[in-house]
């Protein structure tokens, strides 16, 4: 299925709503995508300070399989009190789809976040290795790990199962729950969910997703300055424009 790396990228930014738009359409090597939304939420907790976000993400897929691609967004973090505080976010990424059946799929990707400056005085890059597995366009498991989370000296892990089903050709429902182990980086592990519906045409789509975390571990001192508040009862509401 053409668009199925769209659904890779629903860590930060809900790429993954995108696929329906390719799923009836002739294989296409190239596509494109760009998001508005309210806020860039991530595993919990905002990457824009609860503001505004515009992502584009640019993504090729070879015929056997391989895929590569880069996806960019503004971030705000709280830091200006900070020398040189980061506004950008890219992050390209590697990877490869394996056909296990005419049901599943399996993915394996590697992606590097790169960010135009600091996080709190703290140079953040770091990289993040995938593995997915997906059942038809209804399921998808995904377990994530960096050696390196934000470049701190600790390893982190994240674990998200995602669901969707069609409530019309045009409306579709999804909801998915998630538990990030990160709590030697940013003071606590955090276990994330949300719910949401997405309205959807054939380059077009708006989706309105409701968002809850909490702290599921005592909160301990760490190195960073960093230590992101978690979301409360959280709408975000995104526009998807796919190419």
């Amino acid at each position: 299925m053409k668009s199925k790396r769209k659904i890779i990228q629903q860590k930060s930014s809900l790429f993954y709503f995108l696929f329906f738009f390719y799923s009836s359409h002739t294989y296409a090597e190239f596509h494109a995508t760009l998001t508005a939304k309210t806020d860039y939420i991530w595993r919990g907790y905002s990457k824009t300070s609860e503001n505004f976000a515009l992502q584009a993400n640019l993504d090729y897929e070879h015929v056997t399989g391989g895929y590569l691609g880069i996806t960019v967004s503004n971030v705000d973090f709280d830091d200006d009190d900070f020398d040189d505080p980061s506004k950008v976010e890219m992050t390209p990424y590697l990877g490869w789809t394996f056909k296990l059946s005419d049901d599943w799929r399996f993915d394996a990707q590697w992606t590097r976040y790169f960010y135009d400056g600091d996080i709190f005085g703290h140079r953040p890059d770091y990289n993040e290795f995938y593995l997915l597995l997906h059942y038809n366009d209804i399921f998808t498991a995904r377990a994530s790990f960096s050696e390196d989370y934000y470049n701190q000296g600790h390893a982190s892990g994240d674990y998200e199962l995602t669901g969707r089903y069609p409530i019309t050709d045009s409306f579709e429902f999804s909801t998915g729950i998630g538990y990030s182990q990160v709590q030697k980086i940013l003071e606590y592990d955090i276990l994330y969910w949300n719910v949401g519906l997405t309205y959807y045409t054939k380059f077009v789509a708006f989706d309105l997703r409701y968002l809850d975390s909490v702290e599921v571990t005592d909160e301990i001192e760490t190195q960073w300055s960093y230590d992101p508040e978690i979301i409360d009862s959280y709408f975000v509401f995104s526009i998807f424009l796919g190419f």
